[in-house]
């Protein structure tokens, strides 16, 4: 599960050659860098801990006398995979070692921003294609370009993609904005590839959508057949999301709703802060919001908002599933405990803990580190450890009453009819979506989501009485 928590970007010195000799072998200025490093390390950390000091030991002894000559960045990243996989013998699921090749998507996913050409990409089938997941962002390269969900991607660059990974194909997609990309792409229905040459853009990321897309390729918030109520999701909680979610509730608002469902089904989490900021607009000041533990669940930190939210009026409702995790549960589990917002749905993830992304090799890769849990206002663990029972107190818990359970079958159906609604331009078997009071997927009913509109309209019929 893709999961970007808060961000503490950790101060590391950094240790530089001033001169190369010329005359000395480069093999001897590797041993000498590395004796450096370790000499270093061994009197920064030997007297705390002495196994630093016995890896150090044995970096060097692997360096200098193994049969088979390694890199040393290879040697570097299987020794933080090993650091990684006791933490997850010990119950750390979530601590990561991140290779230089999947640092930067990682940024760019917090950052919500970069230079690309508006598609979604993933591989599928087997043997696995790279493919086009869903339409383009509107007025993308992408789109102008005309490419649809379904097509294949043959080649990026002349390089064909077949046994690529997930990290060379984004190497290749992205790139500064103004340069150019040139794809192979094979149309469902076409006999032969289409080569397409684009120039990459500036792409933002959306974390706030809408109930369905517009003919236009923006988005619907209010309900089709209750006009009152706003359906905003948050897909996920990056740099921008408090922003968004700011402008778009006041233009829903200044149109005419009166309230708001704040659907966080399937979002995996995001920024600590991003989701700090979303209860601020909602809650009035000196309301806890959520604690930081750390080992032994002692404190670390109680983030409280500040000032009166500009929305504390707006009738709210909130739609968990099984898929909502970490920021997500926070924003959930916070408005419920402080009764600001009913939850409807059905039970959270139980994603309870915070990573700091810890930069190593000069920031080349990242070590996404668990340091401290999230505990609700009511004092309530969001995490639910590996053994945890049904029955324990853990993640977020829809309100008595506004529990929708579904089954495999459903949230399939679910999902593809989510998929339609946020499809625009060609729909699946034709016809288009000008029509955005007739989507094509108008024969299935969320449930989920219905249970809060039926919550939110009983509250504003009240206020009219």
């Amino acid at each position: 599960m893709p999961v970007q928590e808060q961000r503490f970007w950790v101060r590391r010195k950094q240790w530089h050659t001033c001169a190369k000799d010329p005359f000395m072998p480069q093999r001897n200025l590797s041993i000498l860098l590395l004796a450096t490093v370790v000499s270093y390390a061994c009197y920064v950390r030997g007297e705390q801990n002495p196994y630093a000091r016995y890896l150090a030991d044995g970096l060097a002894a692997v360096e200098e006398g193994s049969l088979e000559r390694v890199p040393n960045g290879e040697l570097f990243s299987g020794a933080m995979e090993g650091m990684v996989g006791v933490l997850r013998r010990h119950g750390d699921e979530h601590s990561q070692f991140i290779p230089e090749e999947e640092a930067d998507p990682l940024r760019t996913d917090i950052r919500q921003q970069f230079g690309g050409i508006g598609v979604r990409i993933g591989f599928e089938g087997e043997p696995s294609r790279l493919v086009i997941v869903g339409p383009p962002e509107p007025g993308t390269p992408a789109a102008r370009a005309n490419l649809l969900p379904g097509d294949r991607i043959l080649a990026i660059d002349d390089r064909p993609t077949e046994g690529m990974n997930m990290g060379e194909v984004l190497r290749l997609m992205r790139g500064e904005p103004g340069t150019k990309v040139r794809l192979s792409i094979q149309h469902e229905h076409a006999a032969e590839p289409l080569p397409v040459e684009l120039v990459r853009e500036v792409i933002n990321i959306e974390s706030i959508l809408g109930d369905r897309r517009r003919h236009d390729g923006g988005w619907e918030f209010r309900l089709a057949d209750e006009q009152r109520i706003a359906h905003i999701r948050i897909a996920s909680f990056g740099d921008r999301t408090a922003m968004e979610l700011a402008s778009v509730v006041e233009k829903v608002t200044a149109n005419g709703a009166a309230a708001v469902v704040l659907d966080v089904r399937d979002n995996a989490g995001g920024a600590l802060d991003a989701a700090v900021a979303v209860c601020e607009m909602l809650l009035p000041a000196g309301k806890t919001i959520v604690e930081t533990r750390g080992r032994d669940q002692s404190l670390r930190r109680r983030y409280a908002t500040r000032l009166d939210g500009r929305y504390l009026d707006l009738p709210v409702a909130v739609v968990v599933n099984q898929n909502s995790a970490s920021a997500a549960e926070i924003v959930a589990a916070c408005l419920q405990d402080h009764q600001r917002a009913i939850v409807a749905g059905e039970r959270s993830y139980g994603k309870g803990t915070v990573q700091q992304l810890v930069p190593l090799e000069s920031g080349r890769s990242l070590l996404k580190l668990t340091w401290a849990s999230f505990w609700r206002p009511s004092g309530a663990r969001i995490h639910r450890i590996a053994d945890g029972a049904e029955n324990d107190t853990w993640g977020v818990v829809p309100d008595a009453g506004f529990e929708r359970k579904l089954s495999p079958e459903e949230y399939a159906a679910y999902r593809e009819y989510r998929a339609s609604r946020d499809m625009f331009g060609l729909r699946p078997g034709g016809g288009t979506a000008e029509d955005a009071e007739r989507p094509a997927d108008a024969g299935l009913v969320d449930e989920q989501l219905q249970i809060a509109v039926n919550y939110l309209r009983g509250k504003l019929d009240d206020r009219t009485r």
